[in-house]
């Protein structure tokens, strides 16, 4: 990149000066503006030719020439992939899955810290736990060259794992071995199958790279097997099963006493409620908010904690300071899908799209199956007006996990503002029970009444426990204040507009010139004086 927008030598301050930054001529850059959306800002009350650009965002759209990210896109040149499937569990005792999936996530992790190697994410590698599929199909639906698959029987205090790699172009294998050993031993394992993946990727680890494949962040086993069982139980996104991941992670605490790594798993615990709907409120973010303060008092520059005090700060609506801190903890860890996803939406909903596309076609590349990574790229065309084209990567998330409520919501969300009422109609009347009872159901019904013209009996469905929830987002107020438009009630419209503004959505090309909904408010004085706030945080956002 050129530079950063609002630094000296970055912006652009004229057609002229676009033109002649991109060698080409003025109307060449105007019909990119119109055809290819090219990232030309207006200044507000005054002439429709006084325009402005910033270079990095030339930049970044030039880098993918802003045409929509498919589903799939080939490795970098000279950028090998690898997908580490599903160990298999074949211990006697059928209690040891946690172990078998934990090293599977582990060796994911270490591998992921080879900046030369694409690591496909652990969510969608886990998608093939159990599979028959062959190594070409699994290859091709994950988007890498190789395979590690492998198994693994605990027995006692012994433990054997067996590997091997896969190059699925070549249907050949590269190496296989197996290990015997004492389970103690595991951390050893662990390391040198990295090592020995690396070598037969013929890769060349930097000094860096080196020295963080053989840390060991919890270097006492039963506090590892306590890390290991608490992700295991996280990951289940139950209210019962997180209490249970974090009983874990005291008792690996308790055993070893304050290590950076269990306080790390301990405050994404507790967001974990956040996430999966289960407490908005503050006690999630307080607890990890401790977490974090205990981890630099450990270790100053742990990149784990520098993530998860990013995710603190996005959930808290402190968007510039959460980019800040996400962009530190992948210029470490490259390869993380949830470092990747969060940043992407941080960067989308404050309005720097073109910064965001390059970091969604990473995210699609490394975790190809995750349902919510396939509608980032419409949320992108959404947020530049080209609804149409947002349809289908919702529509694709949507089928692939129809039973979520915010997959059928944001379905919902996107037909509402293409204006498809029999397509929304048939839609939310399918939705189960159980679904129609949630937040995002009860929010994908009221915007059904909105699109009706139905404006009371839309606002008889926000209610307050509904309320209370939207609250502590940035998504829910936006979608109210859009639907509250919609169905003309204006003042609940600003008011839940200045709510989505508080909690860091500033936009200002999207709320200036491209959502349909607030058009009819843009000459209200409450929605200028917002757009005002809007704009001036837009454009003092630096990336």
């Amino acid at each position: 990149m050129s530079g950063v927008p609002g630094q000296p030598g970055d912006r652009l301050d004229s057609w002229k000066a676009i033109a002649a930054y991109l060698n080409r001529g003025v109307r060449t850059v105007r019909r990119w503006e119109h055809d290819e959306q090219l990232p030309v800002h207006r200044h507000q009350h005054r002439v429709l030719g006084s325009v402005y650009a910033f270079k990095s965002e030339i930049d970044a759209w030039q880098r993918i020439e802003r045409r929509h990210a498919p589903a799939s896109m080939p490795a970098a040149p000279g950028l090998k992939s690898i997908a580490v499937l599903p160990f298999a569990d074949v211990s006697p005792d059928r209690d040891n899955e946690y172990f078998a999936d934990g090293l599977t996530s582990e060796v994911t992790a270490d591998l992921a810290k080879v900046r030369s190697l694409r690591v496909i994410s652990r969510t969608s590698s886990m998608r093939f736990k159990g599979t028959t599929d062959d190594a070409k199909t699994i290859a091709a639906q994950l988007g890498a060259r190789y395979l590690l698959e492998g198994s693994v029987r605990r027995s006692g205090g012994r433990l054997r794992i067996t590997a091997q790699l896969v190059d699925a172009a070549a249907d050949g294998h590269l190496w296989a071995d197996k290990y015997d050993g004492s389970v103690d031993d595991v951390f050893a394992f662990q390391e040198r199958l990295a090592r020995v993946i690396v070598a037969a990727l013929q890769l060349r680890l930097t000094t860096e790279e080196d020295r963080r494949l053989a840390e060991r962040p919890i270097a006492d086993l039963h506090a590892y097997e306590c890390y290991l069982r608490a992700r295991h139980e996280a990951w289940r996104w139950r209210r019962d099963a997180i209490d249970h991941a974090i009983q874990l992670l005291h008792n690996g605490l308790d055993l070893i006493g304050d290590n950076a790594q269990l306080y790390a798993a301990l405050g994404f615990a507790h967001l974990q409620y956040r996430e999966a709907g289960l407490d908005f409120g503050e006690r999630p973010l307080r607890e990890a908010e401790s977490c974090v303060r205990k981890i630099f008092a450990l270790a100053p520059a742990s990149p784990a904690g520098v993530r998860l005090r990013g995710w603190i700060e996005y959930s808290r609506g402190q968007i510039k300071d959460a980019v800040r801190d996400l962009n530190a903890a992948l210029d470490v860890d490259p390869n993380s899908a949830e470092t990747l996803g969060l940043l992407s939406n941080c960067y989308l909903i404050s309005g720097k799209v073109a910064a965001a596309r390059p970091l969604i076609a990473r995210l699609i590349e490394v975790d190809p199956l995750t349902p919510l990574n396939r509608c980032m790229p419409g949320f992108a065309d959404l947020l530049e007006g080209r609804f149409e084209a947002a349809i289908e990567p919702y529509k694709q998330m949507f089928a692939m996990d129809a039973a979520n409520p915010m997959a059928r919501l944001f379905y919902v969300w996107v037909l509402v503002l293409n204006r498809r009422a029999d397509d929304v109609v048939r839609l939310v009347d399918d939705f189960p029970s159980d679904v129609r009872d949630t937040v995002p159901g009860r929010i994908a019904a009221f915007l059904v009444q909105a699109l009706k013209g139905q404006g009371e009996d839309a606002h008889a469905l926000v209610t307050t426990d509904v309320e209370a929830v939207a609250r502590t987002t940035d998504l829910f107020p936006r979608i109210l204040a859009q639907g509250y438009a919609l169905a003309g009630l204006d003042e609940r419209a600003i008011y839940w507009l200045g709510m989505a503004i508080d909690r860091g959505f500033i936009n200002y090309p999207f709320l200036a010139h491209h959502d349909p909904f607030f058009k009819p408010l843009r000459h209200d004085p409450r929605f200028t004086h917002l757009l005002k706030i809007v704009q001036r945080r837009w454009e003092q956002f630096a990336i």
